[in-house]
């Protein structure tokens, strides 16, 4: 395994090295075309974020420049290519997000074990909207799909698919616990915060 710091090993290197392993590109094509993807619904992407990220990749030698590419009246833009340490980087970011589940410390998971601290119709309310917001989402992504999956590959759009099953079973699991919290799912009292019972036990 090579030795890239950590801070190199993230989802938004994974995106610029394998735009560059398609062809080369300059920054503002890499943008466009994460972008054009969706892929900056699945990677954070914040102001000068891409270009630090190339900038820190140019640095460690995963990415070199080859030339400047000019449109119109436009700058010249520096275009990058995929050194082989960096094709040697991509490989190995992929099989490890591919295959080592890890916990990512969600917020609304966060959220989820903290539900008790609400008395029952607000912990129903916010569950129920927020399968709402999903369905919205889900219902935005089937369009986009629509409009530009044809023709397309399949694998192109994996994580389109996935993003979709994973809204529809958070749906059904937000309607179903939602509906169990109204008809007598198990809740402590309020009058003290959750966990309470348990620490009061240990005490005895």
């Amino acid at each position: 395994m090579s030795r890239e710091p950590r801070a190199l090993r993230t989802p938004l290197t994974l995106a610029v090295l394998t735009l560059l392993a398609e062809r080369p590109r300059h920054p503002y094509e890499m943008k466009v075309a994460l972008r054009e993807r969706h892929i900056e619904e699945v990677v954070k992407l914040r102001g000068g974020s891409l270009y630090d990220a190339i900038a820190r990749l140019e640095r460690a030698e995963l990415v070199r420049q080859v030339g400047t590419a000019r449109a119109g009246a436009r700058p010249e833009r520096t275009v990058y290519e995929i050194t082989e340490a960096g094709r040697v980087l991509l490989r190995e970011l992929l099989e490890e997000m591919l295959t080592e589940p890890v916990n990512e410390y969600p917020r609304f998971v966060a959220a989820l074990a903290h539900l008790p601290a609400l008395d029952r119709e607000s912990a129903a309310r916010m569950l129920r909207l927020r399968a709402e917001r999903l369905r919205e989402d889900q219902a935005d992504t089937a369009r986009m799909l629509a409009e530009h999956a044809d023709g397309l590959p399949r694998a192109v759009l994996l994580e389109a698919e996935f993003q979709q099953h994973q809204r529809a079973a958070e749906i059904d699991w937000l309607d179903g616990v939602a509906h169990d919290i109204d008809h007598g799912l198990s809740w402590p009292d309020n009058d003290f915060p959750a966990g309470s019972n348990q620490e009061n036990n240990h005490d005895q």
